[in-house]
């Protein structure tokens, strides 16, 4: 009964305007209704709700002062962790041109355009530009490694020219304690191998997504440096330093 109930909402709501901006978690958001994630907020269905409260949980716990979101859509962790009043800065890292705009429109609707610093930037292992593989109907999957992902290269039914670069050629961040959100659908390795003198020199509190090809790989790196396992809600991993 319950899938029967959103579905039915969905389609209710996809005989509305394709885009507007909807009230929803206590924020406003510029929504596309044809799109698989955003009418996960349209139609009210909890979204990645437990790890936003375990992300709260570690900002609360621990003196956090940075996030960075990587891979950050249209800006639902961005939006939702502003206001945390231990952060000093939120940085939002995302290469679709779409979702960047989506992402800027919901940072300036809820007066955050100057708090939140989106970067039209895929982060990666060396600084290049790359090739971003599109699915139109949920660009919440859009890779940079359609091989690292168990989907058919037919769902990726668009391709477009991204700029790429290493966190550690962007931040000079040390002995900062940071967290960050990974979600880059297969191409988590590469972004952690640009990252290595970062994890290094902070301490951070890592959320990562991970496919089921990626995730030992992953959690043998973040051996490699020292993380160990917190915590585990779905497809997401959670790594801190062991003197975290």
């Amino acid at each position: 009964m319950r899938k029967l109930h959103w579905s039915l909402l969905k389609r209710i709501y996809r005989l509305r305007p394709r885009y507007a901006v909807y009230r929803r978690l206590g924020r406003r958001w510029l929504l596309d209704n044809r799109n698989w994630v955003d009418q996960q907020l349209i139609i009210r269905r909890p979204y990645e709700a437990a790890q936003l409260d375990y992300c709260r949980d570690l900002l609360s716990r621990h003196p956090i002062t940075h996030f960075f979101d990587i891979g950050a859509n249209f800006g639902l962790y961005s939006v939702m962790l502003s206001g945390t009043s231990s952060l000093q800065s939120i940085q939002a890292f995302e290469p679709l041109p779409r979702n960047l705009d989506q992402l800027a429109a919901n940072l300036y609707l809820n007066g955050l355009d100057t708090e939140v610093t989106a970067h039209a930037l895929a982060l990666s292992d060396r600084e290049a530009r790359m090739a971003l593989f599109v699915d139109a109907h949920s660009t919440g999957v859009s890779t940079l490694n359609p091989d690292g992902v168990a989907r058919q290269a037919s769902a990726y039914d668009q391709r477009m020219e991204v700029q790429a670069r290493t966190l550690d050629s962007l931040s000079a961040l040390r002995d900062t304690a940071i967290l960050a959100k990974i979600d880059v659908e297969g191409a988590e390795l590469q972004v952690l191998e640009g990252m290595k003198d970062f994890l290094s020199a902070n301490r951070v509190w890592l959320q990562i997504e991970t496919m089921p090809e990626t995730s030992d790989k992953v959690a043998a790196f973040m051996h490699q440096l020292g993380y160990t396992p917190l915590h585990r809600i779905g497809a997401d991993s959670y790594y801190a330093k062991e003197s975290a």
